[in-house]
C-alpha cells in the first residue's frame, strides 16, 4: 500500500524551542504541541518510558547524566534526578520504585517513586542499556551492553540475583504480564530471545527476517502479537504463540525506539532521520499511515496510554527538549 507523507511547512536539522511543526496537506495522525524545555548540560537522550498511574514521562536524559521526571498533564518537570549516563528505565509500582540503568558508571539505580530521590545504586560490572520489571515475581531485567548477558535484580531489597546469557548484542527488550515472559531482541542475528522468568532460560528464539539490525520492540498484550523494528525500515508482526512472523510494513531508515498504543493499535516508530513512522496494526496486518517529520535525532519515543498522546525527545546545539503530538481526530 502507497504511505501517505506529510511535509513540514520548513524542515531544518533542529526546530528552536518556539517552533511548532506544521503539516502542508491532508490531516496528519499526529499534531505537534509546543515543545517543553528541560534543563541539561549538552547532551542526548535515550529510552522513554511512561509512569502511567502517576501521569509521567519518564525520560533517559543521558547527555545531562540525568533521570528526568515531566508531568504529561502539565508539561512541568518535576525534577532531575543526578545518576550518571541514564539509559532505560522501568516502574515498579509495588516497591514504589523507578530502576534507572547508567552506562560510563555501570549501575542499576533505584530511585524513590515518590520523593523523586536516589535511594540506592546498585553497581555493576558493565553498561547497563534497556531495562524492563516483571511484576508478577518482582524482578529487574537489565541489558548489559558489553557480554550479551541480562542481570536479575530483586526490586524489593535490590539484590542482584544472577543473570542469563543470551549471546550477541542486546537492544530493547519487554515483559508481558499475559504471557509471563521477557522478549528480548538481539540486533544481530536478527531474532527475538524467548525468556521464561521461572526457569530463567532462553526458550527460543525467533527470527525476525525481513527485519535486521533489531532496536526496538513493543506488545500488544491483548492480540498476542509483537512488534519488533529494524534500523533497515522494515517493522514485523509476530505471533506471540508460535514465533511466525505474520506482517511486515516500511518504516524509515535507522528506527531506534518504538511504542505501542493499545487503545488506537498504532505503533509509533521514531528515527534520528527526523521521521515518526506511525503504523496501524489490524485485524489483517500492518499499514503505515505516514512518517511524520520531526527534529533530527529524534530516536526516543513513548505513548501515554490514558489520553493516546505521543512523546518524543530531542537535542538542538542550544537547548533539550521534549515534545507532545495529539493524535487527529
Amino acid at each position: 500500500m502507497k504511505s501517505l507523507v506529510w511535509i513540514l511547512s520548513a524542515v531544518a536539522l533542529a526546530l528552536p524551542a518556539s517552533t511548532i511543526i506544521s503539516y502542508a496537506a491532508e490531516t496528519p495522525p499526529l499534531v505537534a504541541q509546543p515543545p517543553i524545555q528541560l534543563p541539561r548540560a549538552p547532551g542526548r537522550f535515550d529510552y522513554l518510558a511512561v509512569d502511567d498511574r502517576l501521569h509521567r514521562l519518564l525520560i533517559a536524559h543521558t547527555g545531562s547524566r540525568t533521570f528526568d521526571i515531566v508531568n504529561m498533564a502539565n508539561g512541568n518537570v518535576e525534577r532531575q534526578v543526578d545518576v550518571g549516563e541514564t539509559r532505560g528505565s522501568a516502574v515498579d509500582v509495588k516497591d514504589g520504585k523507578y530502576f534507572v540503568g547508567t552506562s560510563r558508571q555501570p549501575a542499576v539505580n533505584d530511585v524513590s517513586r515518590k520523593n523523586l530521590v536516589l535511594n540506592n545504586r546498585i553497581a555493576l560490572d558493565g553498561p547497563i542499556d534497556a531495562i524492563t520489571f516483571d511484576t508478577k515475581n518482582g524482578t529487574v531485567y537489565a541489558d548489559r551492553v558489553d557480554n550479551g548477558q541480562i542481570v536479575l535484580i530483586n526490586g524489593k531489597n535490590d539484590k542482584v540475583t544472577g543473570t542469563i546469557s543470551i549471546g550477541g548484542d542486546l537492544e530493547y527488550l519487554a515483559y508481558d504480564a499475559v504471557s509471563d515472559r521477557v522478549y528480548q531482541n538481539i540486533v544481530a542475528p536478527a531474532s527475538v530471545a524467548v525468556i521464561d522468568p521461572t526457569s530463567k532460560t532462553v526458550l527460543t528464539k525467533w527470527p525476525t527476517a525481513p527485519a535486521s539490525d533489531l532496536t526496538g520492540l513493543a506488545i500488544d498484550s491483548v492480540a498476542k502479537r509483537l512488534f519488533s523494528a529494524g534500523t533497515n525500515g522494515k517493522l514485523v508482526m509476530l505471533d506471540m504463540s508460535s514465533g511466525a512472523v505474520l506482517a511486515s510494513a516500511d518504516i524509515a531508515q535507522e528506527v531506534d525506539q518504538i511504542a505501542f498504543d493499545p487503545g488506537k493499535r498504532r505503533v509509533y516508530c521514531a528515527s534520528g532521520t527526523g521521521q515518526l513512522s506511525v503504523v496501524q496494526e489490524t485485524d489483517s496486518g500492518l499499514e503505515l499511515l505516514g512518517n511524520i517529520p520531526v527534529p533530527r535525532r529524534t530516536h526516543s519515543v513513548a505513548v501515554d496510554p490514558t489520553t493516546h498522546a505521543v512523546w518524543i525527545a530531542y537535542g538542538t546545539p542550544e537547548n533539550d527538549y521534549v515534545m507532545k503530538l495529539i493524535p487527529s481526530p
